[in-house]
């Protein structure tokens, strides 16, 4: 009951709090306004991410008076909490200014980085990783720092990247939400599934929204806000485990935005240079789906259901081990060549 409770309180919090958001938004001119590259129809307010945000904050703050001390059972499971929080401030900051205002790629790179620093600083990373084969740990030394800042920047930019259809981005996290709560409750971590779950209430709220038609989006300060959360809680929450599940459980729960930041570094490097990575264009995966004919509703809820089966084969490489553990990591792979060759894509887009 702790966990429905938190997921209750978040996505009450959620409902109440983003109207009162989007009034704001609007009255700061964070609007999206389409062009050549969006494919909604009028003019949107963002800040949703702030909206998602106060209402995880609301929820645990809350929670004392239930009966829950979210902070204390995150204390004694080695959580730096201002890290976490100070990191957070400093993407959902990024992303305000950017919804508003307008920021460049680098300086937004630059302030990701510095939150991934903040958190790196806090003790939130890895220290090795597990090879799924054999389960053999590889401890990667002095490299580990340097490492978790580019998973914590890769996944922070990945959010942002499939945050492109009205309630994308939103839907993909609680899925993953769901599944890294579940895998979080069999490897007894309720530390981490506290989290997840606030984390899940706060979306399933804010998607009464967000899904099309959306009348307010989670601009970069909620893609960015998610992405982090997402980098470092799944570290986080997932690094007392079995050795397996700290590199595979992430990386295949997260599978649709990594493939997603993979396919759109590459392309875009293969076709114009490294210099051309940060620039913007039509040829996201859910830009494909439409191109071949899906609504926006069809093209998200296909993206739903591929983000759940990722979310499945991360719960299976949880309870297999060995052989069984490589093979879970064979079929997520194969069905990843599969899907990126129905998409047509080429060495130029």
């Amino acid at each position: 009951m702790t966990y429905v409770a938190l997921a209750l309180s978040a996505a009450v919090a959620a409902l109440v709090l983003t109207p009162l958001v989007r009034v704001l938004a609007i009255r700061a001119g964070a609007i999206d306004v389409p062009d050549g590259r969006r494919v909604h129809d009028g003019a949107v307010p963002r800040l949703g991410g702030v909206a998602v945000a106060l209402a995880c904050v609301a929820a645990l703050a809350l929670a004392p008076t239930r009966g829950i001390d979210v902070h204390a059972l995150l204390v004694a499971n080695g959580w730096d909490v201002a890290a976490l929080l100070a990191g957070a401030l400093v993407v959902v900051a990024t992303g305000v200014i950017d919804d508003t205002r307008g920021l460049g790629p680098l300086p937004k790179l630059a302030l990701q980085i510095v939150a991934a620093v903040i958190a790196v600083h806090g003790g939130y990373g890895f220290t090795g990783v597990t090879n799924p084969l054999t389960g053999d740990f590889v401890a990667v030394g002095a490299l580990a720092p340097l490492l978790t800042i580019a998973w914590i920047v890769a996944i922070t930019n990945a959010f942002n990247l499939i945050d492109g259809l009205d309630g994308l981005a939103t839907g993909v996290g609680l899925i993953a939400s769901a599944a890294l709560f579940a895998i979080s409750l069999i490897e007894g971590r309720a530390d981490a599934a506290c989290l997840w779950a606030t984390l899940g209430g706060a979306l399933a709220g804010f998607l009464r929204y967000n899904f099309n038609p959306a009348s307010i989006f989670l601009g970069d300060s909620g893609s960015l806000l998610l992405g982090y959360a997402f980098a470092v809680l799944s570290v986080q929450s997932l690094q007392k485990g079995a050795a397996a599940v700290v590199v595979v459980a992430p990386l295949l729960a997260l599978g649709l935005p990594i493939m997603e930041v993979v396919l759109t570094f590459s392309r875009r490097a293969l076709a114009s240079g490294l210099a051309s990575v940060v620039r913007a264009d039509r040829e996201h995966i859910h830009h494909r789906l439409i191109a071949r004919g899906m609504t926006q509703r069809g093209a998200v809820l296909t993206l739903y259901t591929v983000c759940a089966a990722f979310g499945t084969l991360a719960y299976l490489a949880v309870l297999e081990s060995g052989p069984g553990n490589a093979i879970v990591v064979g079929v997520a792979a194969a069905a990843t060549f599969v899907g990126v060759r129905a998409l047509g894509y080429r060495r130029t887009p």
